[in-house]
């Protein structure tokens, strides 16, 4: 009995057969299953990027156009991004952010303007340099623009509103350079603090500085090249002098008429620069 073998059956395990089929029946099943059932893609990546959103972890990405972010469609304009809402920026950052900008900008335009002032300045130093050599005229730049002044006694008669042929010949060469402009024009009169004999055509100071501005707005519109509305009559009578009225020489000083040529960014207004 000691010498006698074991004899087992050839092959597999009967049990083993058994599985393999419940395996092969299981495995069958779940790929039914997953073939019968529907995934929402669309569905669960907006509900993963509203999860990421909620919990502050989605990304911001500054794009043109209409993207997706996690399952989230928006639209991102990298134009003008909005710097208020960046991450780690105060608000008091990103005013001073703007501020600053907002000084670059303007002082870019000033210092445009300003040198756009010198420069009709030299033009009309040319157009007129005849004129202006010994007659006590002027031409300025200011901070409101370019100011040229025309002493009285070459512009007006005395007492009189009404051009001198000289007066009228400088403003015709005068226009050439100012119809090139775009900026407004004010013309002012001034007078001493001399009052006016009575009996004649003017009543005081106040209306021979107004009625010699006039006149050479009236000269200038009469040129086809302006139009009415750059202009700007002022009379100050005797309330701006520019020198003491106590001389003679004082006095002609401030018997003048004024012809500013206002900055594109400044407004018309009644003040005079230098008074």
């Amino acid at each position: 009995m000691a010498d006698e073998k074991c004899k087992c059956p050839a092959g597999a395990p009967l049990w083993m057969v058994t599985f393999a089929d419940l395996m092969s029946l299981l495995l069958t099943l779940f790929v039914l299953l997953l073939t019968f059932a529907e995934m929402e893609v669309i569905k669960y990546k907006a509900v993963s990027g509203s999860i990421r959103n909620a919990f502050g972890i989605a990304k911001e990405d500054k794009l043109k156009g209409v993207i997706e972010l996690e399952g989230s469609k928006r639209r991102k304009a990298a134009t003008n991004p909005d710097i208020t809402r960046e991450k780690n920026t105060s608000p008091e950052v990103v005013v001073d952010i703007k501020e600053a900008f907002n000084r670059h900008q303007e002082m870019a335009q000033e210092e445009k303007e300003k040198m756009e002032m010198k420069q009709l300045e030299d033009a009309i130093k040319q157009a007129i340099a005849k004129e202006i050599a010994g007659s006590g005229m002027t031409v300025d730049v200011t901070g409101d623009g370019v100011v040229i002044r025309f002493p009285s006694e070459i512009a007006f008669p005395s007492g009189s509103g009404d051009l001198s042929n000289q007066f009228r010949e400088t403003l015709d060469k005068l226009g050439g350079v100012l119809a090139a402009t775009e900026g407004q024009i004010v013309v002012s009169g001034h007078t001493d603090n001399v009052p006016l004999g009575g009996g004649g055509q003017y009543r005081t100071n106040w209306d021979l500085s107004a009625a010699r501005a006039a006149s050479v707005v009236h000269h200038f519109i009469d040129d086809e090249r302006f139009d009415g509305d750059r202009f700007t009559i002022q009379g100050f009578g005797e309330s701006r002098p520019i020198a003491a009225n106590e001389s003679m020489e004082g006095r002609a000083k401030n018997r003048r008429v004024e012809l500013l040529v206002v900055r594109k960014s400044e407004k018309t207004t009644l003040a005079i620069p230098g008074q």
